[in-house]
């Protein structure tokens, strides 16, 4: 990726719109790689730590299949894979739906991605006692017995990448540590030259799970962004605070906003430090994470509204939190919305433009 960006930058170099275009595809490319392997180290630490937050729910298994098969059925395409699928049964599991989907999505993709062209995958779901088992089998290449007992191991491709296929080696491990956090269990089997088979479990949900579902969530408050028109170029710049520990996230809402005359955009690594700045900038916006080294955002906001400098500030908790209970709380604590990540790049400014524009 430097080696393209210093070809970008040379006045020596001649090259046409075309090879640059492709040069700028690679880098994109390596960025996004780069970044999914962020993501993953990230979620594999918070996973195995324990910190990564469930919002478990009663979910049914045709939804949870239905949601997760669109996803991988170019790629098997692709490949000229075959996915097969056994009825599903009607039940539902009590697990977190993103993760849920995240663990079947990673399984399903392994399978076809390290099959043989031409191959299959089939899916299968059923009941073990608590449990639905849900199992992937594919007509891969196959593990032997020291690589099977490999396979949750962080970083360890397995010899894959001799084979010229894209991963980072931390996929599996992810899905262990989800599913055991859902109260299931994961296995593998596998025969060299015939295939693998990897399964999870995840328990059955009850019938006070599925009354405790009907408590309805109050909706973030969206009045204050009922359009989408940025502001005015005549005005100054709204001036917006994001008080984030995450130097990659960081970095991306900065890029976001570099382009845009109308923003500008002050960072603050802790809860300390971005109080102090709000302080001194009594910015038009401050985005807040939630998990900060020295102090969670729900203290920052009650920190500047303790203070008659900063109590008028308005909040958005810009957060990977996305549990009902951690959306009311920051409500309630005073942020006027609520904005789940991964962030969805247009969206997102739009968005922010939305609220920064002059009220009539």
């Amino acid at each position: 990726m430097l080696g393209f960006t210093q070809l970008l930058r040379s006045e020596t170099v001649a090259t046409s719109a075309e090879e640059q275009r492709q040069w700028l595809a690679h880098i994109d490319d390596a960025g996004r790689h780069l970044l999914a392997l962020i993501d993953d180290v990230l979620d594999l630490s918070r996973a195995e730590s324990g910190d990564l937050r469930l919002a478990p729910e009663v979910l049914a298994l045709e939804a949870l299949v239905a949601a997760t098969l669109p996803l991988v059925q170019s790629q098997a395409e692709r490949l000229a894979i075959m996915l097969e699928v056994d009825p599903v049964p009607a039940g539902s599991v009590w697990a977190d739906p993103v993760r849920a989907r995240q663990v079947l999505l990673n399984l399903l993709t392994n399978a076809i991605k390290y099959n043989r062209r031409g191959g299959r995958v089939r899916l299968r779901i059923e009941r073990e006692d608590t449990h639905y088992r849900l199992s992937i089998a594919d007509t891969g290449y196959g593990l032997d017995t020291a690589q099977l007992s490999a396979a949750f191991e962080p970083f360890n491709r397995l010899g894959a990448e001799r084979l010229g296929i894209e991963g980072t080696g931390i996929g599996l491990a992810i899905v262990k540590a989800l599913v055991e956090q859902m109260q299931g269990r994961i296995d593998a089997s596998s025969r060299p030259g015939e295939g693998s088979e990897f399964s999870f479990t995840l328990p059955i949900a009850s019938e006070p799970q599925a009354e405790a579902q009907d408590v309805q969530t109050p909706a973030p408050d969206v009045a204050a962004r009922s359009t989408d028109a940025p502001p005015g170029v005549d005005a100054p710049p709204a001036c917006v605070l994001y008080i984030e520990d995450n130097e990659v996230n960081a970095l991306l809402v900065r890029e976001l906003l570099a382009p845009h005359a109308w923003v500008r955009l002050h960072t603050a690594a802790d809860g300390g430090s971005g109080v102090r700045l709000a302080q001194e900038l009594r910015p038009d916006l401050v985005l807040l994470d939630m998990q900060l080294p020295d102090m969670d955002g729900l203290a920052v906001m009650q920190a500047l509204r303790a203070d008659p400098l900063t109590a008028d500030l308005r909040c958005v908790v810009l957060s990977a939190n996305a549990m009902p209970e951690d959306i009311r709380t920051a409500l309630a604590a005073g942020a006027i919305d609520y904005w789940t990540k991964p962030i969805e790049l247009p969206a997102f400014v739009d968005k922010l433009a939305a609220l920064l524009a002059p009220q009539a």
